[in-house]
């Protein structure tokens, strides 16, 4: 399974862990908002992806022209809020749907806290958040950087 090996395909393109941020934009380029802020670039999808089923709102941030982290938001339009139409029923379903949709993925979690899951591999780690002083929720792969040292030996590989 790609999400394991810290890999999503869109539109049948890899994006993985070590990906470059120039291989990126060769690939994307039409498809992506970027902004650059110094050393860190981030690239939001236009428009919705499907990944394993799913619809999400994709970004994705590079440092220093290596990749760093990929989020995934689930883009159903019944669980959008907005200032002027705020529920926190809909930032809990979609919180729920993320959870959900990493177990079917990935299997049961390493860790459950109050505010979501994880997942620990040797490439790095996979969370379901949600932030309630943001009101945010969403899956983030956070890739590990060659100088991360894995302090417990029970990641997964």
């Amino acid at each position: 399974m790609r999400l394991k090996d810290g890999k999503v395909l869109i539109n049948n393109n890899e994006i993985f862990k070590g990906m470059k941020s120039d291989n990126f934009k060769n690939i994307f380029s039409s498809e992506v908002n970027s902004y650059a802020n110094g050393e860190m670039e981030r690239y939001n999808f236009k428009n919705p992806q499907i990944i394993d089923g799913l619809a999400f709102r994709v970004g994705i941030v590079f440092k220093k022209n290596s990749i760093s982290s990929i989020e995934l938001k689930n883009a159903d339009p019944k669980l959008k809020n907005s200032y002027e139409n705020w529920s926190d029923d809909n930032v809990e379903l979609k919180r729920k749907s993320h959870d959900e949709w990493l177990i079917n993925q990935l299997g049961q979690p390493d860790e459950r806290k109050p505010a979501g899951i994880e997942y620990h591999y040797t490439w790095g780690h996979v969370i379901s958040y949600y932030d309630s002083r943001g009101g945010d929720t969403g899956i983030r792969l956070n890739y590990y950087t060659e100088l991360h040292k894995i302090k417990d030996t029970s990641h997964k590989n």
